[in-house]
């Protein structure tokens, strides 16, 4: 088995395929360390996997003695590409041996291979449940990253530690949540035949979004069954293990009204809020906010310490002669300022016992977003 190709464009490969592996299944199975080869044809097909997901990344090569499959630590191939400068080079295996020889301009790697029958096979979606959608890449790319970060890393919940995905036949709904924070993001621009919904583990999200999406441009099918989910791309494709256990009704947390909806420019609060923050207590991150004559005032305090900080910033649509207190955690404010891209946003508030909810007041054609965040209690209030 030889083939040639160009050392950059398999070590690209490599790199995105190994983010699968993890330690943990490592441990439990030590052919996941490993890195499966296949050729076929001109077509080399590199596949990664822990115990839940697999992923595959197919390149053209230039195929010089015939098909054939087989296994190598990741680490060895990977480090050893990373020295080399883009160039071609070629690789021969002797599968008798189980030696791999990785020849470029001026020397030559060896290392040992093993056998591509001791690699775990992949998961299999039940052919009789399996419901199938085809999404556009960065629209799929935008939803899972706008709502990825407010997933929970709580193991006891487990089906927080995700985003849930909500087919309806006039829209696709993202949903992430940690219990402090929540993000809705809603894709008026998709369309579906029936309605679904399945819970993405936060890791397979970040697999998608950092890399395997960012450079697509052609649709992806994604099939699911109560189980596992497929994501077919151009370029391959990723098999993963869904959260099991039924999501909570996140309709139901977000207040459908508040008393008080107040403007402001999205940049100030943060920076405000931030520079305030730094003298607050680091066990709680706690800013108060008081809205009244149309502005917000911004404090923070570390009692311990003696040191304190205020700013005040103008803000609009507060009804005169009202007022309201309100302490968040500037952690959780920040994470949901941060995935906002409008430059003005709309805070809807009730009282220090309901949360607050913040919309950006410009979207994108066909998108919707709503983020949640739970104040603080006010000591004495």
């Amino acid at each position: 088995m030889r083939f040639t190709v160009t050392s950059n464009d398999l070590l690209q490969q490599l790199l995105t395929v190994a983010k699968v592996i993890s330690s943990k299944s490592i441990a439990a199975i030590p052919v996941l360390e490993n890195i499966l080869f296949e050729l076929k044809g001109n077509a080399l097909t590199l596949t990664a996997a822990d115990q839940s997901n697999r992923l595959t990344s197919t390149l053209e090569v230039q195929n010089q003695d015939g098909d054939g499959s087989f296994t190598v630590r990741n680490s060895i191939i990977i480090d050893a590409l990373k020295e080399l400068p883009d160039q071609p080079i070629e690789v021969e295996i002797d599968t008798k041996a189980h030696q791999a020889t990785v020849t470029y301009s001026n020397g030559h790697y060896s290392f040992l291979t093993s056998s591509a029958d001791v690699y775990p096979e992949g998961l299999e979606l039940e052919s009789k449940d399996v419901r199938s959608v085809e999404l556009p890449a960065q629209s799929l790319l935008k939803g899972l990253e706008r709502t990825v970060f407010a997933a929970s890393d709580d193991d006891r919940r487990p089906i927080m530690t995700g985003v849930f995905l909500d087919f309806f036949e006039d829209k696709l709904v993202f949903v992430a949540s940690d219990g402090r924070i929540l993000v809705r993001y809603t894709d008026n621009n998709i369309k579906s035949e029936s309605t679904a919904s399945f819970c993405l583990p936060a890791r397979v999200c970040l697999l998608l979004t950092r890399g395997l999406l960012a450079k697509e441009t052609s649709p992806v099918r994604v099939s699911f069954d109560e189980r596992n989910v497929r994501f077919e791309m151009k370029s391959g494709a990723l098999t993963a293990r869904l959260l099991e256990g039924k999501y909570p009704n996140y309709n139901s947390v977000i207040p459908p009204q508040s008393p008080h909806n107040i403007t402001v420019d999205k940049d100030q609060l943060f920076f405000a809020s931030k520079r305030v923050s730094l003298f607050s207590n680091k066990a709680s991150s706690l800013v108060i906010f008081e809205f009244a004559d149309g502005n917000i005032h911004i404090t923070g305090q570390d009692l311990e310490l003696s040191i304190a900080a205020e700013e005040t910033i103008p803000c609009s649509g507060q009804e005169p002669d009202t007022r309201v207190r309100i302490g968040f955690d500037f952690n959780f404010l920040q994470r949901l300022l941060q995935s906002i891209s409008s430059d003005q946003i709309l805070f809807s508030l009730s009282d220090q016992t309901r949360a607050g909810v913040i919309t950006p007041l410009q979207n994108e054609d066909g998108i919707e977003v709503c983020t949640l965040i739970i104040p603080m209690k006010l000591i004495g209030e």
